[in-house]
Formats: structure tokens, sequence, C-alpha cells
């Protein structure tokens, strides 16, 4: 043993590939951007591996993690028929549509634990049956964007329940696949992967190694950050931001048609309920390119700075392109409300940060709610967690102690952890820190949320 683990998280926006001791301190660390074709992202991801390991050395497994929905149909020799399907992809909107009326909405969601929409696979699946039959009928195996890499590196489809409960066609709690939902897209089971390890057979990993696939992306980071427990929430930041909630029991039937989904957490032993704001990293591009010529973070950081009213008393709907969950409503765009006089672009840069924080508190207050949950930590991760002017915001918007984890990347050193664990290492906590709070602060952060941003998101949602 080496005592190394591995990690791959697939992204939307980059690759990341790490090597990290047994407690997810990284050793070496390397991204690139996400291409859009198959065989370039794993070669890209298995290069970057490559390096990582001659750098670092061989790990005693590697974890994988990533994007869910999404995916591609490989042949008998696992090769790819076709180009990738994202999760951002709307080509099968008719067929959600047609999935919620035919199946229904609220009995996919009570099944599945999806609240079906163009992204869900099974969706996508209707599509490629009614435009490309032949795909489905000849294709060995389905498998999503992060299994393609743990595939190729095993030489054998895998995959991970978690994945499969972001299909609308996998029943959670029964475990398994729903029959009746495949045969709607002639899609068998046994095209679907079921074994979540396997083992390196080439490449940059000696033979042998374990190849874990560790599990979706946002709950394989709330896993590492130590939302462990029934009220944890974890806040994670990236292309699209995720509030991810531990509970002890699956989400009614009454939270269909919210945006939200529920999922198994990736040890099995819970539920967390998952949703979103898909538009947080570009808001952020977009808030960046406002600050400064630069477009960077640091001018951002910079203007923010200068604004001395907190909160700014500005309600900011942050909708770049509609309000999902927990209301969704396509049609709701970015407004800017009670703008004082004196008060100017700075300002306006701070309060949609605000307006961020206001959204991602709601999203964790509905999952309370239908899960029946009382919100206590709160831990924030991923990139844009590393900025001072959003997190102070988040420290004192969200419910109870603000907590943010020293690990730039909790998807990939949580993947790495996990391989670990299903080796028989233990999966330790990343660390983290307890944001400053003001409870002063806090108190007018609350009133504002109360009074200002939940009366104007629901004006029409």
């Amino acid at each position: 043993m080496t005592g190394l683990l591995a990690g791959v998280d697939v992204g939307t926006t980059n690759c990341k590939v790490g090597v990290y001791t047994v407690d997810g301190t990284a050793v070496v660390e390397r991204r690139r951007p996400t291409p859009a074709d198959a065989g370039n992202l794993v070669a890209g991801v298995l290069d970057d591996l490559r390096r990582c390991v001659a750098e670092a050395g061989a790990p005693d497994a590697v974890g994988v993690t990533g994007v869910a929905e999404g995916g591609l149909p490989l042949d008998d020799d696992l090769l790819p028929m076709g180009p990738m399907l994202w999760w951002h992809d709307k080509r099968a909107t008719g067929e959600a549509g047609w999935l919620a009326e035919r199946v229904g909405r609220e009995s996919i969601f009570a099944t599945t634990g999806v609240d079906v929409a163009a992204r869900t696979p099974l969706a996508s699946w209707l599509w490629v049956r009614r435009h490309q039959p032949a795909l489905l009928d000849r294709m060995r195996v389905w498998v999503g964007i992060p299994e393609l890499v743990a595939t190729v590196l095993a030489g054998n489809p895998l995959s991970h329940r978690t994945f499969a409960g972001r299909s609308g066609a996998y029943d959670q709690l029964l475990d398994r696949y729903d029959e009746d939902l495949l045969g709607l897209a002639g899609v068998r089971a046994g095209q679907l992967p079921d074994q979540h390890v396997g083992a390196a057979v080439a490449g940059p990993l000696p033979v042998g190694t374990p190849v874990v696939v560790a599990g979706h992306d946002h709950l394989v980071a709330a896993h590492a950050a130590g939302a462990r427990e029934p009220g944890d929430v974890v806040d994670s930041l990236g292309t699209a931001e995720a509030v991810v909630t531990v509970s002890e029991r699956a989400a009614p039937r009454a939270a269909a048609g919210s945006g939200m989904s529920w999922n198994r957490t990736v040890d099995g032993t819970r539920w967390a309920m998952v949703s979103g704001f898909p538009h947080c990293g570009r808001l952020l591009e977009w808030l960046c390119s406002l600050a400064s010529p630069a477009g960077d973070v640091a001018g951002l950081e910079k203007v923010a700075a200068s604004v001395d009213r907190r909160p700014t008393g500005i309600v900011v709907l942050p909708y770049l392109e509609g309000l999902g969950a927990p209301a969704p409503d396509p049609h709701r765009r970015l407004s800017v409300h009670d703008l004082a006089p004196g008060q100017g672009l700075p300002d306006v840069l701070v309060g949609a940060l605000e307006g961020a924080s206001f959204h991602a508190r709601w999203l964790a207050e509905h999952h309370a709610e239908h899960t029946d949950t009382k919100l206590h930590a709160v831990t924030v991760l991923g990139g844009p967690s590393r900025g001072t002017a959003w997190m102070t915001v988040k420290a004192h918007v969200m419910p109870g102690p603000v907590r943010s984890t020293a690990t730039p990347d909790a998807a990939c050193a949580g993947a790495a952890l996990l391989a670990g664990a299903a080796v028989g290492m233990p999966a330790p906590v990343l660390r983290s820190a307890v944001l400053a709070r003001d409870d002063l602060l806090a108190d007018r952060y609350d009133a504002i949320y109360r009074g200002g941003f939940l009366p104007r998101v629901r004006e029409v949602a």
C-alpha cells in the first residue's frame, strides 16, 4: 500500500485529476477544459492521470465522479457510437413533457426521485429511440460521461447507484431499474452498468489497481465535506450551484414539480435532497465582467470591498435564464428592486451576490420542509467559495454556522477518499473552517430575505 489515492472529477467546464493522501491532502492536481468530444475527453483525463502518477507515485485506488445526466451509447468494444449528450442539452424537452403526461410527474418523482426534464436520461433515451432507434438496439451499454472514463480505465462498464438514481428510470426504494419505465424507451436493464468497482486493465495505472465510480459529484462532495447526518447541508458552487440536504427519509410526492430531486447518499445510509441554481457560474462570470475590464474575481472582490452598506437593501432576483427549483418559471429573468438614491453599480453587484445567497437559503428551507429536518450546519465548497465577498454574504444569509472547506475541489478529493473506502480505508471528512458571523448583521439579512426577497420571488412563482 502506498497511502496514496487518485481522484477524477469530470465537470461541465473542467476535468480535474489529483493524487491525495488518505486524509484528502492534495499531493498533485491537474485540470483542463472539458472537451465536447468523448475521445478527447478520455485522452485528456488519462494523460493528466499519467502525469499525476508519474509525479506523486502509484495510488492504491482511483475514484471517478462528475456530472450526472448526460451520457452516450457504447458498442461491443466499448467505443462511442455517437456524440455525448450533456445535462444542459434541451433536445429531449418534448419527450420529458410526454413522460410527465403519459406516466405522471408525481408518479415518476415518487418512484425515481427525479423531477423529469429534458436533461433526464430517460427522456434522452426516448429522443434517441424516436430519432436514431438503431443506436439503442445495437448498443452494448449506455454510460454517463464520468462513467465513460471509469469504463475505459477498467475495460468493463461501471456506474454507481447515485448516477442510476438520476436516470428517471431507477426505483430508488427497490434499488433497481424499473422495467416499465425502461420499456417506454426500449432500453433493457442489461444495457445499463450495475457495478461500481473494477480493476485497471492498462494505461496510466498499474494493472489491477481498483477503479471505483464514487458517485454523482454533488453527493460525493457533500459526503467528503461531512454532510452525513440528517439536517446537514452542503452548498456546492461551480458551473452550477447545488444545495444538498441529508435526511432520514425520501422526499414526499408533494415535492414533484418543484425542480428538486432525491437520491441515496453515496454511502447508501441516508437520503439526500438536491436542487440547484444552474446558472451560478454564468452569473459570477457576468458580475466579474461588469466589475473590471479584466473580468476576473479579483476585480469583483475589489469592487465589493468598496461597498460599506450591508446588506445593501437591494433585492436582486439573480435568474439569467429562468428560475428552476423550488418554483420553476422558465420566463423569469434577472431583475433589480429597491435601489436607493446614491447607490450604483458596486451596490448592485453585491446585491446580486446577496440575491444568489438568498436563493440558496430558499432551497435549503424547502428541503427542510419536505424532509422534516431541522437545518443546522451548512458547508460551502467549490471554486467560487475561495472568494471573500460572496462567502461573507453567505455566512450571514444561510441559517446556522457556515463552514468553508479548505479543499479547492472537494468532489475530486472526495472521489479519491471514497475509492479508498471501497478498498477498506477510512473515509475522513475534509478539513473546513467556520466563517466569521456577526449576529446583528445576520438579523438584518434575515429581515431583507423575509421582507424583500421572498415576496419578490413569489410574485410570479
